[in-house]
């Protein structure tokens, strides 16, 4: 899998859309997990704030996700316009989107609960599951998690590479207090659907 050329196809496709995946993917990250850390500052030694919280992340994150999902692919395909009701376009199918997600986050807990790499695996063969999901809304949670194992095959090891190539622009962030962060989250993300976009090209038998 080229890096180099996905980076480069993601920073063409954000041109001029900057601020629309700053904003949008920001709101998405405080829903998903945000407001529950925002929560944990306020109430450091827990309580009902935390606990309502952590139901938010649970209760939405699926949907969430899967909206920042079909934000990011309409960016890489351009099919559809981007916009930020894209976020919130997955409450049709809520409770698909909330089994995908509390099953996927099971498994790697209990993956990294056996020693850490278990559960990075386990999350790199189900990354793929909410791409497809957005792809086709008529799939079954099962059906999204064999199809994403069937397509990481063969690709865990360059996704993983994928992902260390982002620490360097993690750094800058950190460095920044954050702000870097802005730019950082929505150039992963778009990334990864360019990525989603080239094993479903090839899995198809098209040449990139």
């Amino acid at each position: 899998m080229d890096r180099a050329l996905l980076k480069s196809n993601t920073k063409a496709q954000l041109r001029g859309k900057w601020g629309l995946a700053i904003g949008t993917l920001f709101v998405g990250t405080i829903i998903i997990s945000g407001l529950s850390s925002i929560i944990g500052l306020i109430e450091p030694k827990g309580g009902l704030l935390t606990i309502f919280g952590r139901l938010i992340s649970i209760f939405l994150g699926g949907v969430i996700t899967l909206g920042i999902s079909k934000f990011v692919l309409n960016i890489a395909t351009k099919k559809e316009e981007a916009n930020f009701n894209d976020l919130f376009s997955g409450f049709n199918i809520y409770l698909k989107t909330l089994g995908l997600w509390i099953i996927i986050g099971l498994c790697v807990v209990i993956g990294i609960i056996c020693f850490i790499v278990p559960g990075i695996i386990v999350a790199i063969m189900f990354s793929q599951a909410f791409f497809i999901l957005c792809d086709n809304n008529e799939k079954s949670i099962r059906e999204c998690l064999k199809e994403s194992i069937e397509m990481m095959k063969g690709y865990k090891a360059d996704l993983f590479v994928l992902g260390l190539s982002f620490i360097g622009w993690w750094i800058l962030a950190a460095i920044t207090c954050g702000i870097g962060a802005l730019f950082v989250y929505p150039y992963q993300q778009v990334t990864l659907a360019n990525f989603y976009l080239a094993l479903k090209n090839r899995q198809a038998g098209v040449l990139e």
